[in-house]
């Protein structure tokens, strides 16, 4: 097993670059229809696509210093989802997102990993603007974009996707 890089702690959680044993618990996730609800039109992944992502995960992260990076439990080392940032496609905005499995739900781990990430993303990483988008029904995610200090944009579509909700936070200084 390849002992990947870690980009930042919290206290409950390591984020971190991706390895190609992440595939399986990843795979957990993308095969889980309620994880996949809001993600893009709600479709649960097989296990081809799954591995793409996976090795585009690990490419990012070498390639650009940061992607939706892997999100492991610190007390037991267990794989439970991702969260970063990447480009937003079709724009020049930088988005921040997160997925965790259903188990973590609850629990304030999705709040902890982006505050995380968020700041790492703008304190270290230098981005001034960072966008989050979710379908309006997505009511967990878009409290977590509040919690995060975000505020309402516009609402857009995406994908084929209407009535998607757009969040942006920026940093002046």
């Amino acid at each position: 097993m390849s002992e990947p890089i870690t980009i930042l702690t919290t206290p409950r959680l390591i984020l971190r670059n991706w390895r190609e044993e992440d595939l399986e618990p990843f795979y957990a996730l993308t095969s889980d229809p309620d994880v996949m609800r809001y993600i893009g039109l709600g479709d649960i992944w097989d296990r081809a696509l799954t591995e793409m992502v996976v090795g585009r995960r690990i490419r990012q992260g070498i390639e650009r210093g940061y992607c939706l990076w892997a999100v492991e439990l610190r007390e037991n080392g267990e794989m439970i989802g991702q969260c970063g940032v990447q480009p937003l496609p079709e724009t020049d905005e930088i988005e921040i997102g997160w997925w965790l499995a259903k188990d973590c739900w609850g629990k304030g781990l999705a709040t902890e990993a982006a505050r995380g990430a968020l700041d790492y993303s703008m304190n270290s990483l230098g981005f001034k603007r960072i966008v989050a988008v979710a379908q309006a029904a997505n009511h967990a995610s878009l409290r977590i974009m509040i919690k995060l200090g975000m505020h309402f944009e516009k609402t857009i579509e995406k994908s084929g996707i209407e009535n998607v909700q757009f969040y942006v936070i920026e940093r002046t200084e």
